[in-house]
C-alpha cells in the first residue's frame, strides 16, 4: 500500500513517537523509509546583571546538533528493524524541505508528529505538520 514513507525528525518526543509509527508501517508494507531533518537556528539568551546578551550558535554547533538528531533517528529506526533508505539533513524551511524530499522520493506517505520543537512559533505562524498537510501531494499521518 505504501512504497515510500518520509519521516521528518527533530529530536522531540512527538517526532520520536511518529518515527516509531513510521517504522511499524514500513515493516508492515515493506516500504522504504526516508528520514529528513531541518535544523532550526535559534539563539541562547543569557541574563548578565541588568542586561541580556544574545549568544548566536555557530554553524559548527548547528551541524553537530543536526547530525546528533539524525544519528539518534537512524538508531531508533534500526532498533525497530528498519534500515532507512536515505537520510537528509538540510538547512531551510522545514515544511519546504519535507515536501521537497517527499516529491523527490515519490512518497506515498509522510508520518510526522503533530507537535515538534517549535510550539511557540506555531501559535503565530502555524505548525509544520499543518503546513505539510496542506501542501503534500501524498497522504500525511500526524501522530499525537
Amino acid at each position: 500500500m505504501f512504497k515510500t514513507i518520509i519521516a521528518p525528525v527533530d529530536g522531540s518526543d512527538p517526532a520520536k513517537h511518529a518515527l516509531t509509527k513510521a517504522c511499524e508501517l514500513a515493516k508492515l508494507f515493506g516500504s522504504e523509509l526516508h528520514l529528513v531533518h531541518t535544523p532550526q537556528i535559534d539563539t541562547t539568551i543569557v541574563a548578565v546583571g541588568y542586561s541580556v546578551v544574545e549568544l548566536p550558535l555557530s554553524q559548527a554547533k548547528i551541524e553537530e546538533a543536526g547530525a546528533k538528531v539524525m544519528e539518534d533517528a537512524v538508531a531508533q529506526a534500526t532498533q525497530a528493524g528498519v534500515a532507512p533508505a536515505s537520510t537528509t539533513t538540510m538547512a531551510g524551511d522545514p515544511t519546504e524541505t519535507i515536501l521537497h524530499i517527499a516529491k523527490l522520493n515519490d512518497a506515498d506517505l509522510i508520518v510526522m508528529g503533530r507537535r515538534g520543537l517549535g510550539s511557540v512559533a506555531s501559535l503565530f505562524l502555524g505548525s509544520v505538520s499543518q503546513k505539510v498537510g496542506h501542501g503534500a501531494t501524498c497522504s500525511v499521518l500526524t501522530v499525537h
